[in-house]
């Protein structure tokens, strides 16, 4: 059995409701097996036969779709995907007293991550951004996630990339449960 992280986006804002229990009994009538959701915005790890993260994500957008009759574009990764981004993200809690949020920007490619850093604004003073493949790490004062100009160009990329933002500690939570799920 091979094991998903599946990220749902732009779910449960701007009035696309998907609630997890609805999603995970859709998940199960398409044929996924261990199904577990992490908090209300579409995060999930499930089991398949299947080993391609691209076929899981078809076969999940395609279900959504008939489901909701709306598209619903979702990021798949497998175990090994996740768990490199836990393993290597770049910062260590910087020690002057700033409070910071961590997350990871998940794109479809290492292309899209390039381009969208490519036309970025620079970090603030309290922020800190570095590449990882297809991620982007980011580090942002506490408060502030959603004002700096770097915090504005993600939101905006969203219309051309497909790209969605999860905070560090929930990507760990998942990571660690696919590990449990596996072991």
């Amino acid at each position: 059995m091979n094991f998903f992280a599946v990220f749902l986006r732009g779910v449960n804002v701007g009035g696309v409701k998907v609630l997890m229990k609805d999603l995970t009994t859709l998940l199960q009538d398409t044929g996924f097996e261990s199904i577990r959701t992490f908090l209300a915005s579409g995060n999930v790890v499930l089991a398949a036969e299947e080993a391609d993260p691209l076929v899981i994500k078809n076969r999940i957008e395609a279900a959504l779709l008939e489901h909701y009759g709306r598209e619903i574009p979702v990021i798949v990764q497998d175990a090994a995907q996740l768990d490199h981004f836990v393993q290597e993200y770049p910062f260590v809690p910087a020690e002057d007293g700033i409070a910071r949020h961590r997350y990871l920007v998940l794109t479809s490619t290492t292309e899209d991550a390039a381009a969208i850093l490519n036309n970025a604004p620079d970090p603030t003073a309290t922020e800190r951004l570095a590449a990882l493949g297809h991620g982007i790490c980011w580090e942002v004062e506490r408060g502030d996630s959603l004002g700096t100009p770097l915090a504005k160009h993600f939101t905006k990329v969203a219309s051309k990339f497909l790209v969605t933002t999860r905070n560090m500690n929930t990507i760990e939570k998942i990571d660690a449960a696919m590990r449990a799920a596996s072991a």
